[in-house]
């Protein structure tokens, strides 16, 4: 029996758990743990995400992340649909696409090349001039947008929540209260860090030519607003003029998310600036957001690499038995399918068809 440990409990190791769970654990003599150092899951990073799943509207063309961004999106319909009929849980998913919006003339011809790439990928996606835009998603300031069908959200602790359950049921166990200080102390076969920020502590000890942490906090932050009447289905994504974006989720009942912000200088969160500053770009984009009431504001730091590639990906080096799938950033609900589908392969077989290398971590 090959014993396996998880370490963190966000939606890339709930992921990993449930799709090593879907392998038929005593069928490959797999004995998994998932060892948590908060009280529940997806108290980190993920509960602190909006859950877009941005792949093909995404301004990336091509290239080994966005093969792995598109392969994920095409994971999450049947992921839903299983974890939904397993478990009979509500899992709030967003399958009305993604629109995003554009100023700039530059952001303009990039969003109508994409077009082309994404046909030729297999996405189909669709240019809206401003009519267009107004007749169907009511006044946007806006010259013109992307609509992407395919694109999705989802509501990232329900998920995680959902992928716990079903990975118990089938023969996961997880360890909630259970803080790894040291992997030295894991008596396990194989360990599979996915801590985010708690990563660095982990790994430094194998590590030692690194004289700083491979992973550097990325604040940010979001709101929760109630605005009337005006009935959004679709998701926005809309670049503002310096080139920064907001995304904006509809939740039903009036209710969405905003958010998030980038903040790279250390700062108590969330920031009243900062929820200003949502509300006015929300409202430079929608003149309908003028009327939205905050109900609830939240804030966190995101785990980004620092010298790598985002995400990390594979073995350590010169340690084998230990695997990394963390440092997503702002990308881990949309690459949780397929970096667990990565981190199944690695672990069962050493290897793995998809694009994995060119983001292994190197000594």
């Amino acid at each position: 029996m090959t014993t396996v440990t998880i370490v963190g409990c966000g939606v890339i190791g709930a992921m990993i758990a449930y799709e090593l769970s879907k392998c038929e654990l005593s069928k490959y003599e797999l004995n998994v743990t998932v060892l948590e150092a908060k009280s529940q899951p997806a108290m980190g990073a993920t509960g602190t995400a909006l859950g877009v799943l941005m792949a093909a509207c995404s301004s990336k063309a091509k290239g080994p992340l966005v093969k792995l961004r598109l392969a994920s999106l095409s994971k999450y319909d049947r992921l839903i649909s299983e974890l939904i009929a397993q478990t009979n849980r509500d899992i709030l998913y967003n399958r009305n696409g993604i629109l995003s919006l554009y100023r700039s003339p530059e952001g303009k011809s990039k969003a109508r090349s994409l077009i082309e790439i994404r046909q030729e990928q297999g996405f189909v996606l669709q240019w809206l001039d401003q009519a267009q835009i107004t007749a169907q998603f009511l006044l946007w300031q806006t010259d013109g947008g992307l609509l992407s069908p395919c694109d999705r959200a989802v509501h990232p602790t329900q998920l995680v929540h959902a992928l716990v359950e079903a990975a118990t049921q089938n023969g996961v166990k997880f360890m909630w209260n259970a803080p790894v200080k040291n992997l030295e102390d894991l008596t396990s076969d194989r360990i599979v860090i996915t801590s985010g920020l708690g990563a660095n502590a982990l790994l430094a000890p194998f590590l030692k030519n690194r004289s700083q942490d491979i992973l550097q906090p990325v604040g940010g932050q979001a709101l929760l607003v109630q605005v009337p009447n005006l009935n959004l289905q679709t998701i926005i994504n809309a670049e503002n003029e310096d080139h920064s974006d907001i995304n904006i989720v509809p939740l039903g009942n009036d209710r969405y998310w905003l958010g998030a912000t980038i903040e790279f200088e250390p700062t108590e969160l969330p920031r009243e600036a900062n929820v200003s500053l949502l509300l006015e770009q929300a409202i430079a984009w929608c003149p309908s957001f003028n009327q939205a009431k905050v109900l609830e504001t939240w804030a966190g730091d995101r785990p980004r690499p620092d010298g790598f590639q985002a995400p990390i990906l594979g073995f350590v080096p010169e340690h084998p038995h230990i695997l990394i799938a963390t440092g997503h950033y702002r990308n881990g609900v949309m690459m949780a399918p397929v970096t667990a589908e990565i981190t199944r392969d690695l672990l069962l077989h050493g290897k793995s068809d998809l694009p994995w290398k060119s983001f292994a971590l190197t000594a």
